[in-house]
């Protein structure tokens, strides 16, 4: 990592230290961080209590595109942040305000507000991480495949920041929605239909757009997939580990014995799941 620095002190006059036997946060919550026309959209952050540098970790709930909050992932934010990361546990728009691209843009507005304030959160720029859970891990993942495609461009939020990943983790993601829909029962799925803004048949081309598949390239950070052993462990990605393994990238795939889809903040399963992650992540950003 970057060697440790000092912070402004007025960053420790406007947050809230939160301590317990496990060690000292320091907690900001409901910070704006970016605005899409009056819509404002949240994230709350956490980092040790101390003066040092530490990499990022850009956190992304899931819920279908169409329900939940970045509340869900708050415990293993606290867990994350004290191991030694910089973590911003977002909200972005739901698919029922904003369809598809809007998650995606939120997301990437996130990655760029981490650069922006970089100095203020004691944040190494150059080691940033997004992690998700199930659609959460959807966006992620588009968020590691897409940088600097103009599709994908904001020209507001900071736009003179980048949005590259350095390592990305998800769970029980969606990492190809055409695939999902072919093997569907029905040829449709509701919140994909919600999200995309049609069905499969009425904009295929939007459905591609939409899956990290489409976007991998040389360029992708390395990749680690964590499922549940009651999930369908490795199911879905499959292809995409193909792919990815063609392209040079590393892709690990861990599995934690037990856990059903959605479980990794239940407290039996959360520990197994946030130790994977900061091993993973200690080995991809490490010194370079």
């Amino acid at each position: 990592m970057r060697p440790f620095h000092f912070l402004p002190a007025f960053l420790f006059l406007c947050s809230i230290a939160i301590g317990d036997e496990q060690g000292e946060l320091r907690i900001r919550t409901d910070v704006a961080y970016a605005k899409f026309g009056g819509r404002e959209v949240h994230l709350d952050w956490f980092r040790p209590d101390d003066k040092n540098v530490y990499p990022g970790i850009l956190l992304i709930h899931g819920g279908g595109w169409i329900g939940g909050s970045r509340k869900a992932f708050g415990t293993t934010a606290q867990d994350l942040a004290r191991l030694g990361y910089v973590v911003a546990n977002i909200d972005y728009r739901l698919a029922t305000e904003a369809k598809f691209p809007g998650a995606v843009l939120d997301c990437k507005a996130a990655v760029r507000w981490m650069r922006a304030n970089a100095e203020e959160l004691g944040l190494d720029p150059d080691h940033i991480a997004a992690v998700g859970g199930s659609a959460g891990g959807h966006l992620a993942a588009m968020v590691a495949t897409t940088s600097g495609n103009p599709d994908f461009a904001d020209e507001a939020n900071h736009p003179e920041e980048s949005d590259v990943l350095h390592a990305l983790v998800i769970m029980g993601a969606g990492v190809d929605q055409v695939a999902r829909i072919k093997e569907s029962k029905n040829g449709s799925i509701k919140n994909c239909v919600i999200f995309f803004g049609g069905e499969y048949r009425e904009v295929p081309e939007t459905y591609a757009q939409g899956s990290p598949i489409t976007h991998l390239s040389e360029k992708t950070p390395p990749v680690l997939m964590l499922d549940g052993g009651n999930d369908r462990p490795g199911q879905r990605y499959g292809e995409f580990r193909k792919k990815l393994d063609s392209l040079g990238v590393r892709n690990d795939l861990r599995v934690i014995p037990n856990a059903k889809h959605g479980e990794w903040g239940k407290p039996q399963y959360r520990p197994k799941f946030v130790a994977a992650m900061d091993a993973f992540l200690r080995d991809v950003m490490g010194d370079d």
